[in-house]
């Protein structure tokens, strides 16, 4: 239920932040750029966004291997896939995201793919916990840039009538990388073993980064220049009516965090169905990655269309899908098969793939086109934060202390069930979001 999007140590944020960046007013004019070549920057960083969630998602498949490894607890690994990652990173992004309004978005995404990727590879070289756990906040923390910076930039590419389909076609290449971190890693895990996955994994990024870097134009800041902001102006001012964005805040927050048990999907396919990490890759990958790009792509076109005559669609749209989505995703934890279960997951993640777009361009619509790679950090570090780093510690938590062996499967049900049923919050949220946009467009007129 993630639409989102998700994100070494301080020292390595720092690096990314001393390289010299260029100005924002030293881009190219969005005229000079055809649609071929636009096209072309939306595939690139769709793939960039791919790789961001393939070193993301790849460590669930590796999740068994290195607990047998290190012989570690189901609330070590909650902790070294969900907070270590998500915290710094989370925090990371507010900083970088500020630079990526003023200084070069393409500057800070080809860094945080530089970085994020010499700690994936660093993360197969670790020889204990504690090294692994480092080695995932650096992953999390290179990553913090790349989403924000990415949405900031596509903003500048396309109008308004249009970014609903391009913002959902880059969270459709983000989903599809859970489908290739799904695959990739139950094939690796199975072949190679799970530290050569993360170094050939890095490797890939690095031919990935020299390709950005050469190839990809920095935009000019069209609606900026058109609606200049206040030079006085706070952030906090420039983040439109703070009540919508409280709301857009909370949302994120709550749909991450019911969202968060997909990290654990793996871990209890293999303890209740006796799984081979390979059925378990492709099964995910093609029933949350293929299903959620589909999703988006349908969701962000559906955004095209409807969104253009009403600001609150989207977030209306995304509280009745959060709704419908429920039966099916609780469902799949009880679900007698594996057929079954992935069959309940793909029309889940299909629906839950749908408010991608709408979502992303509605922020892009609340906020000042001067904060827009900080507008999403903010909501994105409620997202990571309170979802993605709490929810994997408190399922691994609570599956410790209501299981009854070492790998039993009832507890993991019962704790993951417990996180999901969270997601009905999302549904009050995003209506009441709907609501507020609402009375704000009846006052203006």
């Amino acid at each position: 239920m993630n639409p989102s999007t998700r994100l070494a140590a301080t020292g390595v944020a720092v690096t990314v932040a001393a390289a010299p960046l260029p100005a924002a007013n030293e881009a190219a004019a969005p005229r000079t750029f055809t649609p071929a070549y636009r096209t072309y920057v939306l595939v690139t960083l769709c793939v960039v966004g791919f790789l961001c969630y393939v070193d993301r998602i790849v460590i669930t498949m590796f999740m068994q291997p290195i607990k047998k490894d290190f012989g570690l607890t189901d609330t070590q690994l909650g902790l070294m896939t969900g907070l270590a990652f998500a915290l710094l990173g989370g925090i990371a992004a507010i900083p970088l995201a500020r630079m990526a309004d003023q200084r070069s978005r393409k500057w800070i995404i080809g860094g945080s793919l530089f970085v994020w990727t010499l700690m994936t590879a660093a993360t197969g070289m670790a020889t204990n916990y504690v090294q692994l756990l480092l080695a995932r906040v650096g992953v999390g923390v290179g990553e913090a840039g790349c989403v924000p910076a990415s949405h900031s930039m596509l903003a500048d590419y396309y109008p308004r009538e249009l970014r609903s389909r391009a913002l959902g076609a880059h969270t459709a290449g983000q989903f599809l990388g859970m489908l290739g971190g799904m695959v990739m890693g139950g094939i690796l895990v199975q072949t190679v073993g799970w530290r050569a996955g993360f170094v050939w994994l890095g490797i890939g990024g690095l031919v990935l980064y020299a390709i950005f870097h050469l190839t990809v134009r920095e935009p000019a800041r069209v609606d900026e220049q058109r609606n200049p902001a206040l030079p006085a102006a706070s952030v906090i001012r420039r983040l439109g009516d703070l009540k919508c964005f409280a709301w857009l805040v909370v949302a994120f927050a709550t749909t991450n965090f019911a969202g968060s048990i997909a990290a654990w999907l793996p871990t209890y396919l293999e303890r209740a169905f006796a799984l081979q990490p390979m059925q378990i890759g492709l099964g995910l990958g093609l029933s949350l990655g293929l299903a959620t790009s589909i999703g988006a792509l349908t969701g962000g076109q559906l955004g095209v269309r409807y969104s253009k005559h009403s600001k609150s669609w989207a977030s209306r749209f995304t509280a009745v899908v959060s709704f419908a989505v429920m039966p099916m995703y609780v469902g799949t934890l009880y679900a007698p098969t594996p057929a079954i279960a992935f069959t309940l997951l793909f029309a889940t993640f299909i629906l839950a793939g749908m408010i991608a777009g709408p979502v992303f361009a509605t922020l892009q619509d609340l906020v000042d086109p001067s904060v827009r790679a900080t507008g999403t950090a903010i909501v994105a570090l409620a997202g990571v934060v309170v979802g993605q780093g709490m929810g994997p510690l408190v399922v691994g938590f609570l599956s410790d202390l209501w299981q009854a062996g070492p790998n039993s499967v009832s507890g993991l049900r019962m704790a993951m069930t417990a996180v999901a049923l969270v997601n009905f919050l999302t549904v009050w949220v995003f209506w009441s979001l709907g609501r507020r946009i609402d009375l704000l467009g009846s006052r203006a007129r």
